[in-house]
């Protein structure tokens, strides 16, 4: 009777583990379906466009690399006049690492604050892929800046910082972006300890196809930052979501 009970007991035992197994892996598949499914619709805000060029100003042009942005983050080609080119150490077709502007002693951009949003997160510098993407951080709680083109503080151009906005095991602290609205302080922090302080002007979300990459990381016209991440439908196919959220801020003077 002892041994029967024991056997009974053993095998419940057994079926709870398994049973709170499957339950653990159905929760862990049903948080991933809703990080890769829908991000919140985002509405475009304020009067600054990433996908119309600056007024008096032409873009990039033959003036330096013009990468699609990560195809996880952002994504589009460069126009034939574009310059494409690779990350060190490796080589876009058609094309040299050498063609890649010198990047110059300064103080490079350690920090990205967005206080009302409640955004704090580290920044690496990055270049781009083999294949002509800006190369962009795996770890969603770090962003990238796109170190051949201009940094924060420069009188031209467009600084470029860019993240994922999720991954398996939840969303970053790009997700914020999603609330971002016009007025909002944003702070890029400095390896030197100084500080680039810029506000928000306008935003939008765009389909990758139709990303104006020429514009986003053109390197003349007026200064602005922008913050870029994905946004939309996942599509399972792609493995990325569908669109892109850029949002511009301008220099506070």
């Amino acid at each position: 009777m002892g041994r029967a009970t024991a056997h009974r007991r053993h095998r419940v035992s057994l079926v709870a583990v398994v049973v709170t197994l499957a339950s653990l892996v159905l929760v862990g598949w049903a948080v991933r379906g809703l990080m890769q499914d829908t991000v919140p619709a985002t509405a475009d805000f304020g009067s600054s466009s990433v996908l119309e060029p600056v007024t008096g100003q032409e873009s990039v042009g033959g003036n330096g690399p013009s990468p699609g942005a990560d195809t996880s983050t952002a994504t589009g080609s460069p126009s034939p006049s574009a310059t494409p080119s690779a990350a060190e150490g490796s080589t876009t077709p058609g094309r040299s690492a050498a063609s890649l502007p010198t990047v110059r002693e300064q103080a490079l951009p350690v920090r990205l604050l967005v206080p009302a949003l409640d955004l704090d997160m580290e920044l690496d510098a990055v270049g781009v892929t083999p294949d002509g993407q800006m190369e962009v951080p795996e770890d969603p709680d770090r962003a990238g800046w796109y170190r051949h083109g201009p940094a924060p503080g420069n009188d031209l151009g467009s600084v470029v910082l860019a993240g994922h906005i999720d991954d398996a095991a939840g969303p970053g602290p790009f997700f914020r972006l999603t609330e971002a609205r016009e007025g909002v302080e944003v702070v890029v922090e400095l390896s030197d300890g100084t500080s680039t302080a810029y506000r928000m002007v306008g935003g939008e979300q765009v389909a990758k196809s139709d990303l104006a990459v020429d514009e986003l990381f053109r390197r003349d016209g007026d200064p602005v930052l922008r913050l870029v991440t994905c946004t939309g439908d996942w599509s399972p196919r792609a493995g990325h979501y569908t669109d892109n959220l850029v949002i511009t801020a301008e220099p506070v003077r």
